[in-house]
């Protein structure tokens, strides 16, 4: 069936995850949009220490920014921004093209 693809369309992350423990962000692609965006997924607010007994985790996430070739230009500062304490992150693949048409 393939994996979901998120694009942000309004300069937002695709996906942004508040101050929760034990939250799970998996098996997805975070493709960047035409609009300029801080970050594709932004993981808890700054300065949370989470839950060392519950953690976050963050697996098999792809990031990237650009070589769709598309006919416009796309951004993204960031592709994945973790704020908060005790969260997991595994099989990771970010990427930032350095080509498009």
């Amino acid at each position: 069936m393939g994996m979901a693809t998120l694009i942000p369309t309004n300069g937002n992350a695709a996906i942004e995850v508040s101050n929760v423990d034990g939250v799970r962000v998996a098996g997805l692609i975070l493709e960047a949009g035409f609009g300029a965006t801080d970050s594709l997924l932004t993981f808890g607010e700054a300065g949370y220490a989470g839950s060392s007994s519950n953690p976050g985790s963050i697996n098999d996430v792809f990031g990237r920014v650009g070589g769709t070739n598309s006919s416009g230009s796309v951004q993204a500062k960031k592709i994945i921004t973790v704020n908060s304490g005790n969260v997991v992150v595994d099989g990771i693949w970010l990427w930032r093209a350095d080509h498009d048409i």
